[in-house]
């Protein structure tokens, strides 16, 4: 079989599991004698010394058993293999195979393979485990993602149910209107996502329309689903307390002299909306009904932005919300008018009934509705301790109905969110004074909706799957042909799949935070935006220790003077693989004229790991089937250059890597 082929198969694995079958493999952790179960999407770990292996667990000594199935497209023979800081077993199809670090020939059936999997945590220091395997058709590399699956068990449920009921405590803010310093951390401490404040409520009415203000907060729900404010009110005053509230709220703040619209700017703003991936988390403004792909509305915008506020927001999201899921896309003051002039001329507009609000009675229900708790961070005075609400049951928030919320907010929970919270407030709450970095990089994945624009394991982004709707809106630019070095709208965003183990950390951590000035693949429409530097640190680590990886790399020895020499020339023309042909190397420019060049290969010592470019090399196209890369060594490893190393290209390889390490 192909290498293609055994990736198409793959792929297409993660779309045609059995109902029993999910992806990934149960992991299940004993420490203190305290169990936790959860899924990992590889069978790797790392945990620091000193640290918990799970937010439900005490810091020490830990045991942690993976169970589940390689699902092997063929039947065939291949090498397992392991590398472990721990003591670790492994059995397959319940034959003993691997005890302890090592390398391993077996015969995997076609479909499932069960596999147990056992380690003990490292006597001192980090726990590490990475399990590889290898075939005659291509070289050792992690036991891939989208072959892995497990048996959804009852264990499995509750935990998740857990970590549900955790994530909605630290999000919803419960803390902020039920404090309990013997139960709770403070802001700061332990899971990130704990203690985040809401939005600051500053110059409202320079920046939002009063009659939507009114309607958002009567039920914001009913205008955007899944948002974290809460409905405030309830009963036949709701309108008119609302009112008042948006009345106190925008006093004050006028909005600025609003410039008429410029109507040109708008095809340009939906090819921005288009190409940046705007719509791959948005829908489109004149959107209306259910979204197959449960993309945020953006229908309201019209209604709710003065124009200048928009297009100042859209500059920097964060000004005023630091725990925003909008990213920071470095728009110029140009982009950000030709988007927002195509939101709020292409949105839907609401005759509204507006209602006088009085701002004096706002002003007092602006304290005794809790608003200032969650926006503004000030201590609670009127809700009852956490304690106390613990004890209550489904009543307050977790009621299920008005009449069992009475006063109470209503943050639209469903029932599964309801069990959720009820199953997390059982427990000690300790789990929220720690975390761990792989964990809190998965939350983040799903809440910052990372696979908006990133295919990962197999599966497509929603920006692909909405390619239609972002290909109408770029064919209403004008027609322009294409430059040398200019963006390709076509060119796929690279996958998610293998990053933990590809980037170094700093780097990592700089990308995502938005600080890495060069754009490493110039061809790509798409621009890579900028989240807070705390999350894109946290994200970064726990993508590493999702691979079994550490934070950095150790330490490597001065780059060898013989080994540089032979790697400049296998990078070129006359003797080597041509590299120079696509890749710039510094300031020496690719010798091809094409579309699109690739990435210069001066970045690549700052943002690869060791290991990864040792894998991508010897078989780039098994990890990205999309790459436009050639694969230089056959399934032996030997490439079609003799000299140097006899053809090794491992050794050849790794010579280029030595000689790209000394390129300022």
């Amino acid at each position: 079989m192909s290498l293609r082929l055994f990736s198409l198969f793959a792929t297409l694995l993660a779309h045609t599991l059995c109902a029993q079958d999910t992806p990934g493999l149960a992991v299940s952790f004993s420490a203190a004698g305290k169990t936790d179960s959860r899924v990992d999407r590889l069978l790797s770990l790392y945990v620091p010394g000193g640290q918990a292996p799970t937010p439900f667990l005490a810091a020490g000594a830990f045991t942690a058993k993976w169970e589940g199935d390689i699902q092997s497209p063929l039947r065939g023979i291949f090498k397992l293999g392991v590398e472990t800081s721990g003591k670790f077993k492994l059995s397959l199809n319940g034959q003993p195979l691997l005890d302890g670090v090592g390398l391993k020939t077996v015969q995997l059936n076609k479909g499932a393979n069960h596999l147990v999997a056992e380690i003990t945590s490292a006597e001192k220091g980090d726990t590490f485990v990475r399990l590889n395997w290898a075939s005659k058709d291509f070289p050792l590399e992690p036991v891939p993602p989208t072959i892995l699956t497990h048996a959804v068990k009852p264990e499995l449920t509750a935990a998740s149910q857990l970590r549900e009921g955790r994530l909605l405590f630290a999000q919803l803010n419960c803390a902020a209107c039920h404090a309990d310093a013997a139960l709770l951390p403070a802001k700061g401490i332990g899971m990130p996502e704990f203690g985040q404040n809401a939005p600051l409520l500053a110059d409202l009415g320079a920046k939002y329309k009063p009659a939507f203000l009114a309607d958002w907060i009567a039920d914001p729900h009913a205008i955007r689903p899944h948002t974290l404010m809460p409905k405030l009110f309830a009963g036949a005053d709701t309108a008119q307390k609302a009112a008042d509230l948006a009345a106190m709220l925008t006093q004050g703040a006028a909005p600025a002299t609003e410039k008429p619209l410029d109507p040109k700017l708008a095809s340009a703003g939906g090819g921005l909306f288009a190409n940046l991936g705007c719509i791959a988390c948005h829908q489109r403004p004149d959107a209306t009904g259910a979204d197959a792909h449960d993309r945020i509305p953006l229908g309201h915008v019209r209604d709710k932005w003065q124009a200048a506020a928009l297009i100042e927001f859209l500059k920097d999201p964060a000004k005023n919300y630091p725990a925003t899921r909008m990213p920071h896309f470095r728009l110029s003051d140009e982009e950000s008018a030709q988007i927002a002039t195509y939101l709020l001329i292409n949105g839907m507009q609401i005759k509204r009934q507006a209602i006088a609000g009085d701002a004096a009675r706002g002003a007092t229900l602006l304290v005794s509705a809790g608003c200032l708790n969650c926006h503004a961070g000030m201590p609670a005075t009127t809700q009852p301790a956490l304690a106390k609400i613990i004890k209550a049951g489904e009543k307050g928030c977790l009621g299920a109905d008005d009449k069992t919320r009475a006063a109470a907010p209503d943050f639209a929970l469903s029932a599964p969110q309801r069990a959720s919270l009820k199953a997390f407030l059982t427990t000690d709450l300790a789990s929220l004074k720690q975390d761990t970095a792989a964990e809190f990089a998965e939350r983040q994945i799903k809440n910052l909706n990372c696979i908006a624009c990133h295919a990962r394991d197999g599966n497509v982004s929603t920006w692909t799957k909405v390619d239609g709707e972002a290909k109408k809106l770029r064919d209403a630019l004008p027609a322009k042909e294409h430059v040398e070095g200019e963006a390709v709208p076509d060119a796929p965003i690279p996958p998610l799949t293998w990053l933990g183990e590809k980037l170094q950390h700093e780097w990592m951590s700089k990308f995502i935070a938005g600080k890495i000035e060069y754009k490493p693949r110039t061809w790509l429409i798409g621009r890579m935006p900028g989240f807070p530097a705390h999350l894109a640190s946290g994200i970064a680590l726990g993508l590493n220790h999702q691979h079994g990886l550490p934070q950095k790399e150790a330490d490597e020895p001065a780059p060898n003077a013989e080994k540089i020499a032979l790697g400049e020339k296998l990078l070129g023309a006359d003797g080597g693989f041509n590299c120079i042909t696509c890749h710039a190397v510094g300031e020496q420019a690719a010798t091809a004229v094409f579309e699109a060049p690739a990435i210069n290969f001066v970045q690549t010592v700052e943002r690869v790991r060791k290991g990864y470019f040792q894998r991508w090399v010897m078989a780039p196209i098994r990890i990205d089937p999309d790459t436009k890369m050639p694969k230089y060594a056959d399934p032996e490893g030997l490439t079609q250059l003799t000299d140097p190393f006899d053809g090794k290209g491992a050794q050849q390889f790794e010579a280029i890597r030595e000689y790209l390490r000394t390129v300022k």
